[in-house]
């Protein structure tokens, strides 16, 4: 058994930030701080920013709106979720979402840790501070598509299709 300890982490803390699908992202906990139990990835993004459909096998995810707004995704009915509201998508359903407002930030939490592995090979490492300028949304480069879906695969996820929002990059 794992011995694990109490562990205190400011979001400033995880100092590397990442532009993933033109979303800033860096990951406060991960699995090797809890245990495997969950991830927590904070995310800042303009409007317009999104996922493409896709599945987790294995983990869920929650998201908690801290400002702004994100539309979700989930195997065909679209959710509002505004600042101060948590949405929860479970593994096993096909998910996207984008941003629905000018900007928002927000908390993922994968439930269980490992994919927030995700977001470090798959993103640009940047050098700018996280609540900087934030990326310009844009449609996924087909090489960065295929080469998310070499790296979802060995985690149990892949994509399933386009975002499904109206005006979204196909």
């Amino acid at each position: 058994m794992t011995s694990l300890r109490a562990v205190a982490s400011a979001p400033h803390d995880a100092a590397a930030v990442y532009n993933h699908v033109d979303m800033l992202c860096r990951i406060v906990l991960g699995g090797p701080e809890t245990g495997g139990a969950f991830a927590l990835v904070e995310e800042r993004a303009a409007w317009g920013a999104m996922t493409p459909q896709h599945l987790h096998a294995r983990e869920a995810e929650t998201f908690i709106v801290v400002d702004g707004a994100l539309e979700a995704w989930c195997e065909g009915t679209t959710t509002l979720v505004e600042a101060g509201t948590v949405i929860h998508l479970p593994a096993g359903r096909a998910h996207a979402f984008r941003v629905a407002s000018d900007t928002a930030h927000f908390y993922n939490v994968i439930t269980p840790a490992g994919f927030e592995s995700f977001f470090r090979d798959t993103g640009t490492l940047v050098a700018q501070p996280f609540d900087g300028t934030l990326p310009v949304p844009g449609p996924i480069p087909s090489e960065g598509a295929a080469r998310m879906q070499a790296v979802l695969e060995p985690l149990g996820c892949s994509i399933t299709g386009p975002p499904p929002f109206p005006g979204g990059p196909d």
